[in-house]
């Protein structure tokens, strides 16, 4: 199974981790929570691998932090509608005092490829500040 904690997609570094009971979560390797099971115990981890590609989607969550304008959500929906990029959820807040909306969106990803490819389109939007995978 796939870590909730660091959402690793194909094209990630990842190891293993043997659960008690619930088979082997997969996580990537600079996940924090990973970095602690090593320590903690270090004969529970295994190398995995992606294995043969699919057309499975899997989780990510990505931050956006932009200057705030009319039509910036809908900028970046058309965005993630054009790469076919579905929309799990979505949480967004503008600050007043400083002009600038930021959004955190879950979008189910393929491959790490589409990942950098709608991260560099989403960056190339007209005041957007920052983008980035978000890490939990």
């Amino acid at each position: 199974q796939m870590a909730g904690c660091c959402q690793p997609v194909p094209g990630d570094s990842i190891l293993g981790y043997v659960t008690a009971g619930r088979g082997v979560s997969v996580h990537r390797i600079d996940c924090a929570n990973l970095q602690a099971l090593q320590r903690d115990d270090p004969a529970r981890i295994v190398e995995v691998s992606w294995g043969m590609a699919s057309e499975v989607a899997y989780p990510v969550d990505i931050f956006v932090k932009a200057w705030d304008r009319t039509g910036l959500l809908r900028d970046i929906m058309f965005v993630l509608a054009g790469e076919k990029v579905n929309i799990t959820a979505a949480h967004t807040q503008s600050s007043r005092s400083e002009n600038t909306a930021t959004m955190l969106f879950t979008i189910e990803i393929g491959s790490l490829d589409l990942l950098g490819k709608v991260l560099a389109r989403v960056e190339q939007l007209p005041g957007v500040i920052e983008v980035h995978r978000y890490k939990k």
